[in-house]
């Protein structure tokens, strides 16, 4: 009987230990995500050449995910340029990109706009509209 009680508790303790190794392993949050800063420029330079080549947003998966919803509407990317003030939030890093769009008529228009681009654990682009 003694065995046998002594056989439970450290089965017991053995369950919990595993139990806080296993959480301790789901504390991943977003913000702990690693960031590669040039990966993220390129996928930005990528999504956007892609967009000026047209192609479509879906021609990129499953490499990049994104989303930019003046692409999604049909609007054509006449050139851009991604500028030098970028900042990286820890798992992401924000990018000002100066685009020219035109549109079904012709009218060009300019524009700042940012986009955020994250790498891991896939890498991301998605235009950030402040509202």
């Amino acid at each position: 009987m003694f065995l046998e009680s002594v056989r439970w508790r450290f089965l017991a303790h053995r369950l919990c230990v595993l139990l806080v190794i296993v959480a301790a392993g789901c504390q991943q949050t977003a913000r702990s995500l690693p960031l590669d800063q040039p990966q993220a420029r390129e996928a930005c330079m990528e999504f956007l050449t892609a967009w000026k080549d047209g192609k479509k947003i879906e021609d990129l998966k499953p490499r990049i995910i994104g989303r930019d919803s003046d692409w999604e509407a049909g609007k054509k990317l006449d050139a851009f340029e991604i500028l030098p003030d970028e900042k990286s939030d820890g798992p992401n890093l924000h990018l000002t990109v100066r685009r020219t769009l035109k549109d079904d008529k012709g009218r060009a228009t300019k524009q700042e706009v940012q986009y955020v681009v994250g790498t891991s654990p896939v890498i991301t682009v998605f235009r950030y509209d402040e509202t």
